[in-house]
């Protein structure tokens, strides 16, 4: 670590190797645990996304089985399956995307 105000050519200042040690390992432990917490977040979000799509689907299954018309009741079975099944899967996969955009695996 050269000084800006020194002229060029001149001894940079002795640097203890300990200190930049432990400057390093405590910097390195804060962006660890800044990244263990953004994950856990994200986790926990995605969480409750699934269980906001599995909510949503079984309502749509709730409603097929109380409505009186075949039509209906066929029409938001199938609903509550795409809507169930579709968006937990695609809320795992955006899960995913941005863990590996994280870094995380």
């Amino acid at each position: 670590m050269t000084d800006p105000a020194a002229p060029p050519g001149a001894p940079a200042a002795p640097v203890s190797l300990r200190a930049l040690r432990e400057e390093m390992a405590a910097r390195n432990r804060r962006l660890a645990e800044e990244a263990d917490a953004d994950k856990r977040r994200d986790a926990a979000l995605t969480a409750l996304r699934c269980l906001t799509w599995m909510l949503l689907g079984l309502a749509c299954l709730g409603w097929s089985f109380h409505t009186t018309d075949p039509g209906y009741g066929r029409a938001a079975f199938f609903a509550g399956l795409g809507i169930g099944n579709g968006g937990i899967i695609f809320t795992l996969l955006g899960f995913y995307r941005r863990g590996e955009r994280r870094g995380d695996w």
